[in-house]
């Protein structure tokens, strides 16, 4: 412990000198940082008296309105997207068509099988035979891929084609 104190006596010049340095350097960082808060308090209050409180509050109203507006608009959007989402499996959905010749003597495959169905597998499946003397078109309908008459090879097929997609 006396040798610290020695040390201090030794030294006593210089430790306040060092000390009055440090506190030298905090009064010049303090002046700097009251400078530059007096330099953005002078901005900000330039800022507001140049910008009449009203026309603040006009823009400020202004915004309120438009951000109003948006949120009805998009109310609207999801509402009619949760009335698509409903409707949407019931539309048609998938499309298969096959065509064929359903008689040896007739030819560029002038018959055919058309399969409309929604997401649900439901829908009907269209055949037109055409002949050299007649045309003749028969429909079956298919409710969750099921059918209350046999379909044809062809009609099969455009059921097939249809549910690829």
């Amino acid at each position: 412990m006396q040798q610290v104190e020695g040390f201090i006596r030794d030294y006593n010049a210089l430790i306040i000198l060092g000390l009055a340095a440090l506190d030298l350097i905090g009064l010049i960082v303090v002046v700097s940082l009251w400078a530059r808060l007096s330099k953005f308090a002078r901005r900000r209050k330039a800022k507001l008296d140049s910008a009449q409180l009203g026309e603040i509050v006009d823009y400020i109203t202004d915004q309120s309105h438009t951000l109003d507006a948006i949120e009805n608009t998009l109310s609207g959007v999801s509402a009619r997207q949760d009335d698509l989402d409903t409707a949407l499996p019931w539309c048609v959905q998938h499309v298969g068509v096959v065509r064929f010749n359903a008689f040896d003597d007739v030819g560029g495959e002038q018959s055919f099988a058309l399969a409309l169905l929604d997401a649900n597998k439901t829908g009907v499946i269209i055949s037109s035979l055409h002949g050299r003397q007649d045309c003749r078109a028969y429909i079956k309908s298919m409710d969750k891929g099921e059918t209350e008459r046999p379909l044809s090879e062809e009609e099969q097929r455009a059921v097939k084609a249809a549910l690829r997609q």
